[in-house]
């Protein structure tokens, strides 16, 4: 049940919300472990149908606190077919924000973001049956294993620039790809937003979602040991036409076992509706829709697997109100649960999703 595709950070467009999760977990905990470091709406296309597989059985989710000071956000591990809390993988006592990346070999890895100014960020792994975390890449904020296993690249950000480093664990090759530099040592806006950072199929390229503002998102693919910067990136057609006044954003990206890159898409009109859609992408003109999201709040939280199952959170229609989780595989949608409103749990919020 490899992970390709991992939601992180909320989307793209400024559309805010949070997860409540069921008052069960209530009375659940995760012991804590020693740390050692490792290296490792339906459907209407026929490649929509085509792609419906048996449907992973578990999920991360990270929830955070639903009043301020009671730790940072923590990661669980549910059921896909209930939305129910199988086990808490981090304690509630952890300070830091722990939001997941993917779930891969048993494993389920995450990003570690303590309170305060330092130390910085670090991928962290634990396994999907409980135990103690293991450090995987110190200061790195994002973290993605090539198919074959053999290769790794994660994202890095200092005072000046912002990277995705490639490296093969074999041979030892390393490539480093500049994504932002620092235009000014005043920049407000420093660093960029990267997330998404997942890996095609070839073992050779990679895609990742860029976000330089928060107004402005998209989706950029690379070759991992070719390209050098930014401007090596490849991406899909325009998503919005030149002449509306729509608002656009690219997020999400995960390569599919065919090839095609998938990611969502999401338009904010002049009239503040938002649209939602998942589309795919070859090197051409022109993307194909899959999917085009329920009405109503777009996923906040959003997770996609190599064999195109999808699955969401969607928020509350009214403030404070329940949330709901979906899931989809190529036919039609399936909700997984509708979780309590605010005040149910003591979590209230999703900082990530995957698969």
């Amino acid at each position: 049940m490899d992970t390709v595709r991992k939601g992180r950070r909320g989307a793209a467009l400024p559309i805010a919300g949070a997860l409540a999760i069921a008052s069960a977990v209530l009375t659940a905990g995760c012991a804590a472990g020693t740390v050692s470091p490792v290296h490792p709406v339906a459907a209407t296309s026929r490649q929509a149908r085509a792609t419906a597989r048996t449907v992973p059985p578990v999920f991360a989710a990270s929830f955070a606190p639903a009043e301020a000071g009671q730790g940072g956000d923590r990661l669980a591990l549910l059921s896909s077919r209930t939305g129910g809390l199988l086990r808490w993988l981090t304690p509630s006592s952890d300070r830091a924000a722990s939001e997941p990346l993917s779930v891969r070999d048993g494993w389920v890895y995450f990003v570690r973001e303590p309170a305060g100014p330092a130390p910085g960020p670090a991928i962290w792994r634990v396994r999907a049956t409980g135990g103690g975390p293991q450090l995987v890449q110190a200061g790195a904020s994002d973290y993605a294993v090539s198919p074959d296993g053999r290769a790794v690249a994660y994202v890095t950000s200092t005072d000046r620039t912002v990277d995705i480093v490639v490296r093969n664990l074999a041979t030892g090759r390393r490539n480093t790809i500049v994504l932002a530099t620092r235009p000014d040592p005043r920049a407000n806006n420093w660093p960029p937003e990267v997330s998404g950072l997942t890996w095609a199929g070839d073992d050779a390229h990679l895609a990742v979602q860029f976000q330089p503002t928060a107004a402005i998102s998209t989706v950029l693919s690379f070759g991992a040991f070719t390209a050098a910067t930014i401007r090596d990136g490849q991406t899909g057609p325009p998503p919005c036409p030149a002449a509306t006044h729509d608002q656009c954003a690219e997020s999400d990206p995960a390569y599919l076992a065919g090839g095609a890159l998938s990611y969502v898409i999401r338009r904010l009109s002049g009239s503040g509706a938002v649209r939602t859609s998942l589309v795919t992408w070859r090197a051409g003109p022109s993307a194909s829709t899959l999917l085009s999201f329920p009405g109503g709040p777009p996923p906040e939280s959003y997770g996609m697997t190599a064999q195109g199952q999808a699955i969401w959170a969607s928020g509350p229609s009214r403030p404070k109100g329940p949330w709901t989780v979906w899931r989809w595989s190529g036919g039609a949608l399936v909700k997984i649960t509708t979780l309590p409103v605010l005040g149910a749990s003591p979590y209230f919020g999703v900082g990530a999703i995957a698969w």
